[in-house]
């Protein structure tokens, strides 16, 4: 019997979503605020141990923080992402971006750097920011984080959020990868598969269909076993979470045209060789407006939220071909926390 109200429940919340979703505007279109970029240096800057590129709105308010850790685990430049971040910002909400050409290749070793960097954040990066000429009037929350991680990126925040929640109220995962190689021969890992991670928040897991096939050298950016579902499947059973899988496009296509071309003239991943200029576009649009989704379903009022679940759930809603899954426990607007416990040591075998 509860199962059947279940499915009815669900049922009807996606009939509402998709009366309500013509109420608000797309999540794939460019936003209503005026955005503004910044890079703050940490070579100049005391006390700030990784570059900062930060993207955020410039009108008054107060805005909440996406950080975001990139691929190889924060070693890309930010700006690598430009048109994904300036879009989120677009819909309200601040992403900082930390990273460092010489950042450790152990994404273990990322995570005291990453904590000292939001330390720093929390004393200085407003200032900052006013200092490079942000309207003196924008304000971050940075009691409420949200955290993204690309690639190895999602090691990085994974092995974070092991050893607790810190102020992060949410996760999104864009096509994880575990281990330090492609190969997983060198024996750390966040996962331990058949294990439930230890924590449980509302998680957006972001896959490309072109993951798992392999470059120039045959391995795979994101091989099967070392990504995706072996993420999804750690996720605690009891937790809200959203896995879409966006089928033709590969690891590096959310990039910007200057480094997703880089990365085609050696085929480093796997990509789509078929899609248009217009067609990447799109999908940089499609990768942005799922996080900005799940931003609106996280703090957005009841209205605005069951609109946006609609875009995360339905895929004849996404403006590129897409499967999705999810478990959203008594379908409702999810709630922006984070519960930790403790657990063993990282596991040393895949």
């Amino acid at each position: 019997m509860a199962q059947v109200v279940r499915i009815v429940v669900t049922f009807l919340a996606a009939v509402v979503g998709l009366v309500t979703s013509q109420q608000f505007a797309s999540p794939y279109q460019r936003g209503p605020y005026n955005t503004t970029y910044v890079h703050i240096g940490s070579l100049l800057t005391v006390g700030l141990e990784e570059n900062l590129d930060v993207w955020l709105p410039n009108d008054p308010g107060t805005y909440r923080v996406f950080y975001f850790i990139d691929g190889f685990g924060g070693v890309i430049p930010g700006v690598a992402y430009d048109q994904v971040m300036e879009h989120i910002a677009s819909h309200g909400m601040a992403v900082v971006v930390p990273w460092q050409l010489t950042a450790p290749l152990n994404p273990e070793d990322k995570v005291p750097i990453f904590a000292s960097v939001m330390d720093w954040a929390e004393g200085h990066l407003e200032s900052k920011l006013h200092h490079k000429g942000v309207n003196e009037d924008v304000h971050l929350d940075l009691d409420n984080l949200v955290v993204g991680g690309h690639s190895a990126g999602a090691h990085v925040l994974v092995e974070y959020l092991k050893a607790g929640c810190g102020k992060f109220k949410a996760q999104v995962l864009m096509s994880p990868v575990d281990g330090v190689d492609a190969a997983g021969l060198i024996p750390i890992f966040c996962i331990t598969p058949g294990q439930t991670l230890n924590y449980a928040m509302p998680t957006l897991h972001l896959a490309a269909g072109l993951d798992n096939l392999g470059g120039f050298s045959d391995y795979a950016c994101a091989p099967d076993f070392l990504s995706n579902k072996r993420f999804y499947d750690a996720l605690d059973p009891g937790s809200p979470r959203w896995s879409i899988n966006a089928t033709v496009f590969g690891h590096a296509d959310l990039l910007d045209p200057y480094y997703q071309g880089a990365l085609q003239v050696v085929e480093f991943c796997a990509y789509n060789h078929n899609a248009t200029e217009e067609e990447f576009e799109a999908y940089r649009r499609y990768v942005a407006g799922q996080i900005v989704s799940f931003f609106k379903a996280l703090y957005g009022g009841s209205d605005e939220c069951v609109a946006h679940l609609a875009y995360l759930e339905d895929p004849d809603l996404m403006i590129v071909e897409a499967t999705e899954v999810h478990e959203n426990p008594g379908a409702v607007c999810p709630a922006p926390q984070c519960s930790w416990w403790p657990e063993p040591e990282t596991t040393v075998a895949p």
